[in-house]
């Protein structure tokens, strides 16, 4: 047989069965039952449960990262060389423990420098309180003694002008009187005696002491007579300008004491220069220690260290992380709610927290505080939640998921959470009653993620059957058959 001949026959073998084949396949179409068909002769498949009664506890599901209210990052105010790093990962710190040492060479020479300006400032103000006691002390002598002198002056001037009083003019002409009497004493001796001498019965000795007396009588006559003329004829006018002129002297003085008295006002201005420079000399030196202290980096919490950042030898930066403690006792569940739910939730409520490094292990809790503001990219409002954490197992950034129980019911009437579904806005559940749907409007009330609790009035109760699984292609009459899963 030639080979054409033998890929003819295949061919006639190969369309003969293929006319065969799409025979079967139109018979098989023509036999195949539709799904509503299938649906109306034998019903809806679906699954069910049975309507209980029991405790049920309405929570909320949260999920969210462990967190820690103490938790530092230490870090430089200043720049310097790291000299000793005191802790490693792991180590016990205490508040106020030193942890990373720099370099104090030049922080240490800032201090005394700006301790000795601060000496020297002192100093200066000392000089200058000094100054100013002394200047107070002249100024108030010198004014003193000034008007001293003037009172003086004035007083003679005054005296000066009124000229002798009646009882300095009628002490000289007392004077005057007096010295006539005695002049005319000596006169009578000395003419007596003179006689006496001529007829020689006294020595010429006696006469020339009688002679004497009268010398002396007659020159007090002649002084009390010119006192006696100046008192009546009073002050002279040269003894008034003079006086005058004393006066303006010592006015000129007392106006010269009173101006260096000024100097008193700038004494004082120097005073207060030396305290302002004295209180900058100080705030040196309190930048000076604080720049020393900063030398000095200490945990401002008990804690464990978390990380250690550098090493000795390393020149840091301000801000740059030098290490990081956390306290593991303040340890809390940051949770995330979803503003949808976020009403059923408040401070105080019970959190049941499970943590997924611990699996099959939970964690009771409390609702601390709720944060007011949401997510404005996922809607969820942040909450802090309080773990107690006693054997330090929890950790900060451990991711956790809780269930928050805002309320709870003793009995409740209760039906799988898959059985109520929402339609046109209200929440329906199907009843099986023999081999039919019977749909019922209810209320729903506290629900976890297993259940639902259905409020009164309802007609549906314990013991019923309810759907749980292909209601969503039911209508209230619709016929049903229950599949494996009841």
């Amino acid at each position: 047989m030639s080979r054409n001949r033998i890929i003819a026959i295949v061919l006639i073998i190969f369309v003969m069965v293929g006319l065969f084949a799409m025979g079967k396949v139109r018979q098989v179409r023509k036999v195949t039952k539709t799904t509503e068909q299938i649906h109306e002769e034998m019903g809806v498949p679906v699954q069910t449960a049975e309507v209980t009664v029991g405790p049920i506890e309405d929570t909320v599901s949260v999920t969210g990262d462990l967190a820690a209210l103490k938790s530092v990052t230490l870090s430089s105010k200043i720049p310097g060389k790291v000299t000793q790093v005191t802790v490693r990962e792991g180590d016990p710190v205490s508040r106020g423990q030193v942890v990373v040492e720099l370099d104090r060479t030049d922080a240490s020479a800032n201090l005394m420098q700006a301790q000795a300006g601060l000496q020297a400032a002192n100093a200066r103000l000392s000089q200058a309180k000094t100054s100013a006691a002394v200047t107070d002390v002249q100024s108030e002598a010198a004014i003193k003694q000034a008007k001293a002198a003037l009172v003086a002056a004035q007083a003679n001037l005054e005296k000066i002008r009124k000229g002798a009083r009646s009882q300095e003019r009628m002490i000289a002409e007392n004077q005057v009187t007096t010295a006539k009497a005695n002049l005319d004493n000596a006169e009578a001796n000395l003419r007596r005696y003179k006689q006496l001498y001529e007829q020689g019965a006294v020595p010429q000795a006696q006469l020339d002491v009688y002679q004497t007396q009268y010398d002396v009588a007659l020159a007090q006559y002649n002084s009390a007579k010119e006192n006696l003329s100046l008192v009546e004829e009073g002050a002279r006018r040269e003894d008034v300008r003079a006086a005058e002129t004393q006066v303006t002297q010592a006015e000129e003085a007392l106006r010269t004491a009173k101006a260096n008295a000024a100097q008193t006002d700038l004494r004082r201005e120097d005073i207060k220069n030396a305290r302002a420079g004295v209180a900058q000399a100080q705030a040196q030196v309190a930048i000076a220690r604080e720049q020393l202290d900063n030398t000095i980096i200490r945990s401002p919490i008990d804690g464990i260290v978390s990380a250690r950042m550098t090493e000795p030898g390393q020149t840091v930066s301000p801000g740059v992380p030098l290490g990081e403690a956390v306290n593991l006792g303040t340890v809390y569940f940051e949770a995330n709610i979803s503003e949808t739910v976020l009403a059923k939730v408040k401070v105080g409520d019970v959190v049941n927290v499970k943590v997924d490094a611990f699996p099959g292990q939970s964690f009771i809790g409390k609702v601390q505080r709720i944060y007011p503001a949401a997510s404005t990219n996922t809607r969820t409002f942040s909450a802090r939640i309080s773990v107690p954490n006693p054997e330090s197992s929890l950790k900060p950034g451990m991711f956790a998921r809780g269930s928050i129980i805002s309320a709870s019911r003793g009995s409740a009437i209760l039906v799988p959470q898959n059985a109520v579904e929402e339609r046109s806005g209200e929440y329906v559940v199907f009843k099986l009653e023999g081999q039919t749907a019977k749909m019922h409007t209810v209320t729903r009330g506290l629900s976890n993620p297993e259940f639902v609790e259905l409020l009164p009035p309802t007609e549906v109760g314990p013991g019923d059957t309810v759907i749980t699984a292909g209601h969503e292609y039911l209508e209230d009459g619709t016929k049903v058959h229950v599949g494996a899963g009841k």
